[in-house]
């Protein structure tokens, strides 16, 4: 009787274990891992800049990058490729002489900017390079011609007001400019006097030297 007890209890375990084994293979397998992002596309690209990026734009873009990262070489170079793409706009001569100006080459600034006069450009960006101008000259301390540059730019944003800007600017760069004149103007007579009075004190003392030895 014992043995045919423990039978049934072996044939009632088998059947679980039957039964189960179905739901087990049935479970849902583990999802696939999800798919990377596809890369973005590159920009579209057009010589006209109609329809995508043209070259010039895309110099312009790498000289701004590398001039903000403090690459000036890189910026120079990616500005003048950008003059190369198109020679009749006003924003890469702006760019450039910025980028030579921040390498310590005033004088090629100055060059680029003075081409920037005669090239396309909108009057926001034309009162910029006027700005940049006087306010190089005053840096060279060239003093007639910053106090020009600073009046061509007046006159400039008074002809033309949607250029926006800064007149007032202008105005007290002159002034200040009148005063350090008159103050150079003041300090070479002061000067011219010292140096004449040295030379008297030393035309005295020779003489009175020359006495001494007379005396003797």
């Amino acid at each position: 009787m014992q043995d045919r007890s423990l039978a049934v209890i072996a044939s009632l375990a088998l059947a679980v274990v039957v039964s189960a084994s179905p739901a087990a293979a049935q479970q849902t397998p583990p999802a696939a891992p999800e798919a990377a992002p596809a890369a973005a596309a590159p920009p579209r690209k057009d010589p006209s800049g109609h329809t995508g990026i043209s070259p010039y734009t895309e110099q312009i873009l790498k000289g701004n990058a590398s001039f903000v990262a403090r690459d000036i070489p890189g910026a120079i170079a990616a500005f003048q490729e950008a003059i190369k793409q198109d020679p009749s706009k006003m924003l890469g001569f702006y760019r450039l002489g910025e980028a030579m100006l921040e390498s310590g080459n005033a004088a090629e600034a100055e060059t680029a900017w003075t081409t920037a006069l005669g090239k396309k450009g909108s009057e926001e960006l034309q009162a910029k390079v006027l700005f940049c101008l006087a306010d190089l000259r005053e840096r060279q301390k060239n003093w007639q011609a910053a106090r020009e540059a600073w009046g061509a730019y007046a006159a400039y944003l008074t002809s033309n007001p949607k250029a926006g800007g800064y007149p007032a600017t202008a105005t007290e760069r002159q002034k200040q400019i009148d005063r350090r004149v008159k103050d150079e103007k003041d300090y070479a007579t002061v000067k011219e006097r010292i140096v004449q009075r040295e030379a008297e004190r030393q035309k005295e003392a020779e003489e009175n030297a020359k006495k001494d030895t007379r005396n003797r």
